[in-house]
């Protein structure tokens, strides 16, 4: 017995069967709890004292350490901004492998070659610019800890 589901394409609205079903990224009742993935690092550095902390740091304009902070909490939500760019392009490379690879569709009409030829380059791109700004993140938030640590070496 298989079992089709329909997932819904979030380009355009059209739909493609697949045989797998849909697996939620987030837990359905609060899509807030799961934050993304340059936010969720800075918490698991700092903690969540640590992180309100931050936050109150950042609002101390004119100081080294307010500007430090400044940096971590832009540096995280570009690395979740990015975050974001790449999911969305993974999913229109999904749902154009998924309108490619559809049993409804005759196979003279299918694309052979360089289906992927500009999505995959762009995905490598996003991929590693993500990546670049994870280690960007990294950094900062050593420097930031070792301000927090050594207040006035």
């Amino acid at each position: 017995m298989t079992d089709h589901h329909t997932r819904t394409s979030r380009v355009r609205g059209t739909a493609a069967p697949s045989s797998t079903p849909d697996m939620p990224t987030r837990p359905t009742s609060d899509p807030q709890i799961s934050p993304a993935p340059g936010t969720q690092a800075v918490r698991r550095v700092l903690g969540e004292t640590g992180y309100r902390r931050l936050n109150d740091q950042c609002l101390q304009r004119g100081t080294a350490l307010g500007a430090l902070a400044a940096l971590v909490r832009d540096t995280a939500r570009e690395a979740d901004r990015l975050h974001g760019k790449l999911r969305r392009h993974a999913t229109q490379v999904r749902d154009c492998l998924d309108s490619a690879l559809n049993p409804r569709v005759d196979p003279a009409f299918v694309p052979v070659t360089g289906l992927l030829t500009s999505t995959g380059h762009t995905t490598d791109l996003h991929a590693a610019r993500f990546a670049q700004q994870m280690n960007q993140l990294g950094l900062v938030l050593e420097s930031y800890q070792s301000a927090v640590r050594h207040p006035r070496a």
